[in-house]
């Protein structure tokens, strides 16, 4: 039983840990920071278990003493299926740096039952050892078990567990299963185990009642890598919207319910740049789908044109299928994969996937949730490659144009800069000087050649009001460019 207790326990440590990105995700989001945080914390409160479990082993070499801490892991995990929703919203009111907001995060709902956990193993070590000649052999074993045991709960709770079942759920399983093992460890505390079983119980009506999924009211959806939110409201026009969201510091994707093919945020209309650089456009690639509202504007307002979409979460495509009115549409081609994989392969094979009029990036989860790896010199010199000889490259960033928050912006410009010969900036909200240290959508457009591209003669009003949002100050990145090797958008990123 010794055995089994130190593999269960080590599974236990990562369906835990990766169970806590998902719970912590709609309140502070899946940056690095916020994974760093968690991680450092669990493995923190790992080493103090360990620790504290060798003395507390030598002191009171008993079985029923491991069994209470088996329990009580129980009774700490399963807590978090209906306390954690109040600690993590108390902790997003709060006026924190994202920094400090994920490691009290982690430290208040994860340190716990990681610290009880981390006790198990020189626990069960002490209790089996019967000959110190034998001790090495001994520990080997107990060490193995407990990595396998975390080996097979990192794949059961990432490949498995979170794309079929809501985080609450995940953690009221294990708690049950903790409080099993800690019976089966010790019969005689069944009263113990009473009491954790009471308190997933409470737990499990807590999660009903609306503790669990720990977000914002509406309709949620857990996929593989994100946990999404949609919700509805009413703008400032009395248009009533639909919102995705996959991040809790805003909207990912917004869409009028009265006229899903209007676009609705204004930095997503600057795409339409595209067609007046290049009227004849017919391919266009756009790197991030979410709800796919510039895709679906695009095919409705422009039959020649057709759309390839790479969206790494088809949960997200699916999400977009069933609330935002995504079409079926043979001129739209949607690849589920990682952008600059595509990307990657795309270069390779030049004559299957062919070139692109246009490629729009629009990656960014929030301000500070960055692929760092779309934002480099490398990803650039693919996206030119991707274009034909007199397309053009359109990229959101949220950032400002000058001062502590600009990092981002000047870094991705930079990167660019160094690949293409002509850039344009169009501030989406405020294309005023004064707002230069404000953070807004920026939309960078990159020409593949230096020549002028003719253009219309006579744009159409809304074309003309783009237009005037186009930066004419000089502007020169203050910030290296951003590369594979080096590319530190986190730091950037939430600097105020």
């Amino acid at each position: 039983m010794l055995e089994v207790t130190a593999f269960l326990c080590g599974a236990g440590v990562m369906v835990l840990e990766l169970t806590g990105s998902r719970l912590v995700a709609p309140f502070l989001g899946t940056s690095l920071i916020v994974w760093t945080a968690l991680i450092g914390v669990v493995m923190a409160s790992l080493c103090a278990g360990n620790w504290m479990g060798g003395i507390l082993a030598d002191r009171h070499p008993h079985r029923r003493v491991l069994a209470r801490i088996v329990l009580a892991s129980a009774v700490s995990t399963g807590a978090l299926a209906g306390a954690g929703n109040a600690v993590l919203s108390f902790l997003s009111g709060l006026d924190l740096n994202l920094y400090l907001a994920s490691v009290a995060a982690a430290l208040s709902i994860f340190a716990l039952p990681s610290l009880l956990l981390g006790m198990v193993s020189p626990f069960v070590v002490r209790l089996a050892l019967h000959d110190v000649g034998s001790s090495g052999g001994t520990v080997g074993r107990f060490s193995a078990l407990s990595s396998a045991g975390s080996i097979l709960g990192t794949f059961l709770g990432g490949f498995v567990l979170i794309s079929l079942v809501p985080s609450g759920v995940i953690l009221l399983l294990l708690s049950a299963v903790l409080a099993v093992l800690a019976l089966l460890l010790h019969r005689p505390i069944w009263k113990g185990s009473l009491s954790a079983f009471l308190v997933l119980a409470g737990s499990a009506l807590a999660a009903g009642s609306g503790g669990m999924p720990m977000a914002p009211v509406g309709v949620h959806i857990e996929t593989p890598y994100n946990h999404i939110s949609v919700v509805e409201s009413n703008q400032a026009n009395g248009r009533r919207v639909r919102i995705m969201m996959t991040d809790p510091q805003g909207a990912q994707s917004l869409m009028y319910t009265d006229d899903p093919n209007e676009l609705v945020s204004d930095y997503t209309k600057f795409y339409d740049l595209a067609f007046h650089f290049k009227p004849d456009a017919q391919r266009v690639l756009m790197l991030g789908g979410g709800a796919y509202c510039v895709p679906r504007h695009v095919l409705a307002e422009r039959p020649g044109v057709s759309f390839d979409v790479v969206e790494l979460d088809p949960g997200v495509t699916e999400t977009a299928r069933r609330y935002f009115v995504l079409p079926e549409d043979p001129r739209l081609r949607i690849f589920h994969e990682d952008a600059r994989a595509f990307l990657n392969r795309a270069v390779r094979d030049p004559e299957r996937i062919g070139a692109y009029d246009s490629v729009f990036m629009d990656v960014f989860g929030s301000w500070y949730s960055i692929p760092f790896h779309l934002t480099t010199v490398e990803a650039a010199e693919r996206m030119r490659d991707l274009l034909a000889p007199d397309g053009l490259l359109i990229v959101n960033v949220i950032a400002s144009l000058y001062g502590s928050r600009s990092g981002v912006f000047h870094g991705i410009y930079a990167a660019l800069e160094s690949v293409f010969p002509r850039l344009l900036i169009f501030p989406a909200s405020a294309p005023d000087p004064k707002y230069a240290l404000s953070r807004q959508n920026l939309m960078i457009v990159a020409f593949r050649s230096g020549e002028m591209p003719t253009v219309p003669p006579a744009p159409e009003p809304a074309m003309l009001k783009l237009l005037d949002h186009q930066w004419l100050l000089p502007f020169e990145a203050s910030v290296p460019a951003f590369t594979d090797a080096f590319a530190p958008v986190e730091r950037y990123a939430l600097m105020r």
